[in-house]
Formats: C-alpha cells, structure tokens, sequence
C-alpha cells in the first residue's frame, strides 16, 4: 500500500470531508461539476494559483470543513497530463478525470494514478462520443465513466458517494485482514513458544533432575509398552538391571551432599555409557538406578551389566575419598530365565539378585533365575567386545515407534 493511504489518513476516518481533484480543460463544465457537488468554495472565483504552475494547478482552500484554516481540501488541474504530473496525490481521496485531454487521454491520467496510488478511487467523464471508452477505463481500474451533459452532471454527487462508499468497505476489509494478518501471525508465534513449552515439559516429566536419566515414572511407562510389545511377538529377550550404591549414606554423613549429588551424576553417567541406544536408564530413587534392556539375551545382558560394575569401580579407584566408602550392587533379571508374567515381576525378580548381591558382599553382580540368585559364570558373558562409539546412548534416543506409544500412553494417563 502506498505510503498516503494509511489508515489514519482516510478522511473518512478522521471526520473531514473528502478531498476531491478535478481534471477538467473546459471552464464552464468545471464550474457546473463543482456547483453538482455542492463545494462552494470550489466555485471558479475561489480557485487561486498555488504557485507550482499558475493557471494550471488551483487549489482551494476552505476553513473549518477540513480542520484549520489553509488545509488543502480540493484541487483542480487544468485538462492537462503535465500539470497532473505536478499534483500531489498524497492528500487526495477522489479523481474525477475527463476522458480528453490536452496532451493524452484519461486513461493515460488513470495510469499514472494508480501506478502512484492503486487504490485511489477514479471516475472518468466524458461525452456521449466516449462511451465505448467505458468498458476500457472499467477494465483499466477506473472506478466508473460518468457522461458530463445536461442532466446527466447530477448523477456525480451519487457517483461520489458510491466511489467513497466502496472505498470505505475496501479500506475496512483491508484493516480487518492486517488485523487478522497480524492476529494469525501472533497465534503462529504462540503455538510455537506453546509447542517449544510442551516438549520442555515432556522432557522435564520423563527426566531426572538431577541425574539426567529416566524418572521412575517414565520408566514404569516404557516397561509397560515394552513389555506388550514383546508379549505380542511372543518374545521372551528382555532383561531389567536393578544397581544399588552400597554405603552412600557415609558419602552424604561425612563428605556432604554435594559430593554425595556428584556421585550419583557420576554413576549415572556410567551407567549411561554403558548401555545401548535402545535401552532406558533411569533413576529409580535414592541411590537406585536401573536399566530396562529390550530385545537382549542374557549374556549379552550379563556383559552390559559387567561394564557397569567395571566403569563404575575403576571411576571410585581414582577418587582417593570414595575408594574406600562406596561399591556397587547389581542384580539382573531375564525375562527367559526367571520367567516372569508380569513386567512388575521382571522388575522383582531384578531386584531380588540385587539384594543377593549385597548379601554375598557387595560389589557384584547377581542374576535371578528359576532357582534362586547366583552369579554370572564366565560361560554365560560373551566373548570380549568394546563399545563402538555409535552403540553408546546419546541423551537417551528411542526408537520413533516405541517413543510415540510411550508418549501417547502418558498424556492418556494425565488426561
């Protein structure tokens, strides 16, 4: 939109009377145009030379219609493109333009118009002669063709008004798309800050605040999915991981809780390493963490258990403070082994070799079997195999398909 049609602008949003500029060679039909839209002030003997081109370009000044005293209300151009050419259009609300001109045509003045100003309303006026010029100056953008003899000169005033009228709902349909525009563009930028919130949230109500890992809530989530998922297939390779810092209390006592918060960090940095991508490390309380591990057999369940210990006791071996106050505990469930029904029997069976573990003096690793707990016998781990850096977590990712139904069934279950 051109800069002087602003919405603040339109006279008929600031209560003056519109602004005409008449284009007319012939003086008496000038003077029978301004008396058919009553503008007396318009009248010949009011019209002075405005000192741009004298006796081409007049301007009338009137008081109190259109605020104080000198605004420029209307303005008459002598029927010619090159005085036209030297009028402001900026304070101008309609054009009525005569179809011959002394140097071009009306049409050559409605170009010029609209491309400085497109949606300055312009009537063309003509004689009974110019008619086939109608449907051309319609075409061409002109808001009407008026025939300018005998009676006919008393169809401008409604010609006018319907000019503004159209003006004003065009004008209005303008604002109300800005302001639906802007509208739309200001609820695109909420539902972005409200998307960017609720994934916050959705990492916040899955992560540990402190360690970074899973919350025991979402890990009871992801075991349930997982669990149907394996159930479905009729597929038994799933294992639980339940790991205990034994004496942390002392940790906490006699160095502070601060220290006591970096070890468990620690640990479950480890314990993280440790792991696949496909797995879910979680904090499950306390000094307690575990792991569920999807689609494992148990040796190479009972080797990811045995990096956990090894990581964990090399990291305290090098803390002067810590080598001598805190172990690990691990005790692993499989679900071919223990042959559990439910998944909260999976997590039992783990934490019953857990607390054998403990029992047969810390800082080991017990698995639960149909016979009781007892330790991993090195024909049960597999053959010696590092890590690839591509096989460790990375800020715990899972699988789109199960991520999804696991996300599904939180927001059913806060629903």
């Amino acid at each position: 939109m051109h800069a002087s049609e602003t919405h603040s602008s339109r006279p008929w949003q600031t209560n003056s009377r519109p602004r005409l500029l008449l284009i007319e060679d012939h003086e008496e039909l000038l003077r029978e145009m301004i008396e058919a839209i009553d503008r007396p002030c318009c009248s010949a003997a009011a019209l002075a030379p405005d000192g741009v081109d004298p006796g081409r370009v007049r301007v009338c000044r009137c008081t109190g219609a259109a605020g104080a005293a000198g605004d420029a209300v209307c303005c008459v151009v002598t029927g010619s493109l090159r005085a036209l050419h030297q009028c402001r259009l900026d304070h101008i609300d309609l054009v009525i333009c005569a179809t011959t001109l002394e140097d071009g045509s009306g049409l050559d003045a409605l170009a010029y118009i609209r491309g400085l100003r497109p949606n300055l309303p312009v009537i063309l006026t003509g004689e009974p002669s110019d008619t086939p010029l109608a449907v051309e100056a319609i075409r061409a953008g002109a808001a009407d063709f008026l025939v300018t003899t005998g009676s006919d000169l008393r169809t401008i005033p409604l010609a006018v008004e319907k000019c503004l009228a159209h003006q004003r709902i065009r004008d209005e349909n303008e604002r109300l798309h800005d302001d639906l525009s802007q509208s739309l563009s200001e609820t695109a930028v909420k539902n972005r800050q409200l998307e960017t919130l609720i994934q916050q949230l959705e990492i916040m109500a899955r992560t540990d605040e402190l360690t970074g890992l899973y919350n025991r809530r979402w890990l009871n989530l992801m075991l349930e999915r997982v669990w149907a998922d394996h159930a479905s297939q009729q597929c038994n390779q799933l294992a639980f991981v339940m790991i205990d810092l034994d004496g942390f209390k002392s940790v906490n006592d006699d160095l502070g809780h601060q220290r006591g918060d970096a070890v468990l960090r620690m640990a479950a940095r480890l314990v993280d390493e440790s792991c696949r991508k496909m797995d879910f490390a979680a904090r499950y309380g306390g000094d307690e963490f575990c792991v569920l591990l999807p689609t494992i057999d148990p040796g190479e369940a009972a080797g990811m258990t045995h990096r956990i210990l090894d990581a964990f006791t090399g990291a305290i071996d090098d803390e002067p403070d810590l080598s001598s106050r805190v172990s690990m505990s691990i005790g692993l469930a499989h679900a071919h082994l223990s042959t559990p029904s439910t998944p909260e029997q999976l997590v039992s069976h783990a934490d019953e070799a857990m607390y054998a573990a403990k029992a047969a003096g810390k800082s080991g690793i017990m698995m639960k079997r149909k016979n009781g707990c007892t330790p991993i016998t090195s024909g049960e781990l597999p053959a010696a195999k590092s890590l690839e850096p591509g096989e460790r977590s990375a800020g715990h990712p899972i699988p789109d398909t199960l991520y999804r139904r696991a996300l599904d069934m939180a927001r059913s279950i806060s629903r």
